[in-house]
This record gives C-alpha cells, structure tokens and sequence, in this order.
C-alpha cells in the first residue's frame, strides 16, 4: 500500500486510493480518490499539478480563512465541515485512540453526506479526481474516506490498513522536510504523538456502523445516497487490470 503514496512536497500525507481491492476481486481504480492535508497557497499548484478536478474540504470557515490553498488548485473547491467533538483531545499531549474514536462517532452525522456526495461524484465520473482534504489528512480525512471506501465495498482490513498509513506517513517526516504551516509549531515528536492512527481505532468505528445500520453503505442511504447511484459507482471504479 505504500506505493500508493504521491509525494508532493510541504503535503507529507497525500495518497491515491487507487488499489486497494473491492468486491469480485476487483481494484479500485487509481487516479480517482485521492486523500491528504489542506494544502496552503504554496502547496496548491503542485497538487494542482497531479490533474485534481475536485477540491472536498472538510474544513471548518475558521480554518479555511487562515489557509486559503485549495482554491488555488485550479480545481472547484466544495466547502463540506466537518466536526466531531474534541473535548477529550484538544489541550492533550497524547491522546489515546479511545479519545479520537469518540471523536470519530460524534462527526458521523457530518461526514455520513459528504461521503454520500463523494459517492456521488465517483458514479457521474465527470468531475474526479477528488481530493479529501482537511487540516492533516488525517482524522475528518480518515473518516469520510473510510465512509466512501466501505460504502463501494472495500474490506474493513484495507480501510483500517489505509488509516493507519497516516501515522506513517508522518513518522517518516526529517526535520529538514517541508510540511504544512499549521504543524510547524510542533516537534516532529509532538507531531508523531498528534498524528498516531491504529488500524483498531478504524476498525471499531466501522463496526459499531456495521452493528448499528447494517452496513456503512445502508447508513449512507439515510443521508443521502441512492443505492441504484451506489451501483453504478461500483461499477465505474473497480478494475480487474493489475496495472490500474
């Protein structure tokens, strides 16, 4: 899964979430979904550069008034926030993954129709690649995609297996390395303990889901998505080709 990493500098998060395998054996297509940070006015036009049609940015208006990058894309920008409750991680050092998967619950109702949208836009086909974004790529990032990628059929493993990339991603971090202005007051260990992502946490999220709806793909259609739009999504994006 790491190859799926694209590497554009100053976004040490970015990666497309083309092949990981969906139903039938089948591998999502590359150059599609695409996940990572905000990127600031001077990160834009390189992540522009990868052919970003559309822009979700899960931000709050605070936070996209302070980094306003996305719109220099080139791409149309989609203002979608998205919040969960942060009481237990704000001010913490080091938060524990229970902590963040409160958080994750508590966003669900935000991010359930942003992820149907997304589904959306993945079925019409005319508008991707998409690229999710928020403040780090990481935990309202983590969570719409997770939605998206379970709703068109992607194991639970794979999802989990992806979320826990982001912690990776960020370890590999040097402190010479360019990275996103709102992380530079940190420490790269402050950032490492900020950025931990353990595929249970993902796990859990989509089995309580699962426990509670019967499938992400059924919770999704509560908010939003049809599922004859979900088929045709399925459809679109799987490939058999193991060259993507």
């Amino acid at each position: 899964m790491t190859t799926r990493r694209i590497m554009v500098p100053g976004l040490p998060n970015v990666r497309d979430l083309g092949g990981l395998r969906g139903p039938g054996g089948g591998y999502l297509r590359r150059g599609l979904l695409v996940r990572g940070p905000a990127p600031s006015p001077q990160t834009a036009p390189a992540l522009g550069g990868l052919g970003i049609r559309t822009v979700v940015d899960l931000r709050l208006e605070e936070e996209r008034r302070q980094y306003r990058g996305p719109e220099r894309t080139g791409a149309t920008v989609l203002s979608r926030p998205v919040a969960g409750d942060m009481s237990r991680i704000r001010g913490n050092v080091r938060p524990r993954p229970s902590d963040y998967l409160a958080n994750y619950r508590d966003m669900l109702t935000r991010a359930a129709p942003v992820a149907a949208e997304i589904v959306d836009l993945l079925a019409d086909g005319a508008e991707v690649p998409v690229y999710i974004c928020c403040a780090m790529g990481k935990d309202r990032t983590g969570v719409v995609s997770a939605l998206v990628l379970r709703a068109l059929g992607v194991r639970t493993a794979d999802v989990a297996r992806d979320y826990a990339l982001t912690a990776r991603a960020y370890r590999a971090l040097r402190s010479t390395d360019a990275r996103p202005n709102w992380t530079r007051e940190d420490t790269l260990a402050q950032l490492r303990l900020r950025t931990s992502t353990p595929a249970a946490t993902m796990r859990s999220l989509i089995a309580g889901i699962e426990a509670e709806h019967g499938s992400v793909a059924r919770m999704l259609t509560l908010h939003g998505l049809r599922e004859e739009t979900r088929l045709r999504a399925v459809v679109g994006v799987f490939t058999h080709s193991v060259h993507l």
